[in-house]
């Protein structure tokens, strides 16, 4: 991280003909930063093949990424609305540069909406099913699981010092109790790639409609509901009192309904899932983020706030 506003999370620095070369393109142009990826470096740059996108994967181990990019193309040669990667001369979707995987797309047109309308969440809810759909027999070892539960045990046996951590912990180990049964259940739920990114910021917009998903840097293995449950948490957090909106939520969720109808057990079990995305959020930040800047209260946390006031709002 440099600190420079230009080059937000570090310059990329490539040789950018040889690189580009690597991928059958020419550069015509420098690199120019695109702001908004919070772990990776992205550049536009000009090329005799049109505008291109390179992306330095700067947290992303290799497989990961190769399992990342393997999916997008497949969900990209399935008409799903994302770019594609580039292949590289060996073959790869990707070339390391000083051990750090980079990537090529087609640079895609558009804006990022400003808000999330009933109308986005309800195109929203429908691509994340169309993705469901289209990687339902995807396999892939490389492709992280996340084991939410394992991580609200660690909140719960956590040592962190942080004012109103007591009650956290607590409601950490409540949460696993009171609902074991549920969560186990989850478990056995249909499941498959999940983007676990899905938000305004991940999204292009053009002529009124969703013109490219963006962004897979979070995708993980996992019950599907799980997805649509962060498309929700995201939405909420969103708001001033970060409680999620009855009508984004319903077109949300008729979206994705309409593409992949939810099983009964899924329906029952969104509103679990939606509350263990808060509190897996919460966890993550609180035990190794807080820390390191400068948080010395477990409100300052914005999911453990979030989960607190849908909690309350559903009792």
């Amino acid at each position: 991280m440099t600190g420079n506003p230009i080059w937000p999370n570090g310059e990329l620095r490539l040789d950018l003909p040889v690189f580009l070369a690597r991928f059958g393109l020419e550069a015509t142009g420098p690199a120019a930063p695109l702001l908004g990826g919070e772990d990776n470096i992205n550049a536009q740059v000009a090329t005799s093949g049109g505008d291109v996108v390179v992306r330095e994967y700067v947290r992303s181990e290799r497989a990961k990424v190769a399992a990342e990019l393997a999916l997008v193309a497949h969900l990209a040669r399935n008409g799903f609305p994302t770019p594609a990667p580039f292949t590289a001369d060996n073959g790869e979707l990707f070339a390391l540069v000083g051990g750090k995987p980079i990537a090529v797309f087609p640079f895609v047109s558009g804006d990022v909406p400003s808000a999330m309308t009933s109308a986005l969440a309800e195109g929203c809810g429908a691509l994340l099913a169309r993705m469901h759909i289209a990687s339902a027999d995807w396999s892939d070892d490389r492709v992280p699981v996340i084991d939410r539960g394992g991580l609200l045990r660690t909140a719960a046996d956590s040592d962190v010092a942080l004012a109103g951590a007591d009650r956290w912990r607590d409601e950490n180990r409540e949460f696993l109790v009171r609902h074991a049964d549920a969560l186990a259940l989850l478990a056995e739920q249909p499941a498959g790639p999940l983007h676990h990114d899905l938000h305004r910021g991940n999204l292009l917009v053009r002529d009124g409609k969703i013109a490219a998903v963006l962004d897979f840097d979070e995708l993980n293995h996992g019950p599907l509901v799980l997805d649509l449950a962060r498309l929700l948490q995201y939405a909420a957090s969103e708001q001033p009192d970060r409680r999620l909106p009855a009508a984004v939520a319903e077109a949300a969720l008729s979206g994705y309904q309409k593409v992949r109808p939810l099983a009964l057990a899924e329906l029952e079990l969104l509103p679990l899932a939606f509350d263990l995305a808060w509190l897996v959020d919460a966890a993550g930040f609180i035990i190794w983020a807080a820390p390191h800047v400068g948080v010395d209260d477990v409100a300052d946390c914005h999911s453990w706030v979030g989960y607190l006031a849908n909690r309350d709002a559903r009792d």
